[in-house]
């Protein structure tokens, strides 16, 4: 192991080194808990801060992401608008509804627990879970995801195309629960 150099005092960017904070586990480099010019206070590795790579507690690359966003044009037009979200009243139903890419089980919110050897079906609506049930047989857990979206769901898009007959990703949710009537 090598020799710790000291950098108590020692200033990276906007980082003052106060004190050191002992070793990585990962690699054994010395550890540094500094602070920054916002007031933050940070641990980091010495290395990164004396080739550059920590410069600041991260308050830097939210101020240049900030300016970056407000200089792009097309993210300056959207500024307030949810339209593309699909997230109406903290129900985001295009998640609830369409699958991802990397879903195995072909519907959304079904998923095989290999520990227990069981299907699961989950549905969460406002931050809660109003299914979350363990099933042996894949047709009895696409039964439940589908009584539970009726069920759940259904109202709540009726509810929010009321509210908001034009927005697109209602449409789009529609479309998918139309076509899995048929």
């Amino acid at each position: 192991m090598t020799k710790r150099i000291d950098m108590v005092g020692q200033r990276f960017g906007r980082l003052v080194v106060t004190a050191y904070a002992g070793r990585d586990n990962h690699n054994g480099n010395a550890l540094w808990e500094c602070a920054c010019d916002c007031g933050n206070t940070v641990v980091t590795d010495g290395y990164r801060l004396r080739h550059g790579s920590t410069s600041s507690c991260g308050c830097w690359r939210r101020e240049v992401s900030v300016v970056n966003a407000h200089k792009n044009p097309a993210f300056v037009a959207h500024i307030g608008s949810r339209a593309g979200f699909g997230i109406h009243d903290g129900v985001n139903l295009q998640a609830s509804l369409i699958p991802r890419r990397n879903n195995r089980s072909g519907v959304p919110g079904v998923s095989f627990d290999k520990t227990s050897a069981h299907w699961v079906a989950r549905l969460m609506l406002r931050g809660h879970y109003v299914l979350n049930q363990m099933f042996v047989n894949y047709s009895d857990v696409v039964a439940a995801r589908r009584e539970a979206e009726e069920r759940f769901l259904t109202p709540e898009v009726e509810r929010q195309l009321d509210a908001a007959p034009d927005s697109r990703s209602l449409q789009r949710v529609l479309a998918v629960v139309a076509a899995r009537k048929h």
